[in-house]
């Protein structure tokens, strides 16, 4: 019957725990850089600038996502409700203002990358990211 319990207080400290774990969406990430490394390693071996190119397009999307999932399952419960929500405005502005944070400084910091490559591969992250969140949350 204890099973069937989603909020248990826990005997020491009073914290309020719950039995719902949280989803492992670190590997999300994981598999989408192993995905990213494959794939620019075989574009590198026949364009270096490409290659990097698609590397930094798909770090800007792979990292400032990670933040946000962080950030947006820090906190679980029915009683935690406000800190969610505070964490999920948090997680979503940061994970903007990264984006663009890291946009600007690639296009400063280096001139001789393919825009076109960056661009690319932070869009094609995206799906990628979906696909994988489902195959991982199915699992």
């Amino acid at each position: 019957m204890a099973s069937l319990r989603i909020w248990t207080q826990a005997e020491k400290g009073g914290h309020i725990m719950s039995t719902i774990s949280t989803p492992p969406l670190y590997k999300v990430a994981l598999l989408q850089l192993i995905g990213l490394s494959a794939f620019c390693a075989v574009v590198m071996l026949y364009d270096r600038t490409w290659a990097g190119s698609l590397v930094v397009g798909g770090l800007i999307q792979v990292g400032p996502q990670a933040w946000f999932a962080r950030q947006a399952f820090r906190y679980s419960g029915a009683q935690q409700v406000d800190k969610i929500v505070r964490a999920m405005y948090w997680g979503e502005s940061g994970k903007v203002v990264l984006t663009a944070s890291l946009f600007v400084t690639t296009f400063l910091l280096w001139p001789n990358l393919n825009y076109l490559a960056v661009f690319g591969m932070f869009i094609v992250m995206i799906p990628v990211q979906w696909f994988i969140t489902l195959k991982v949350l199915n699992n």
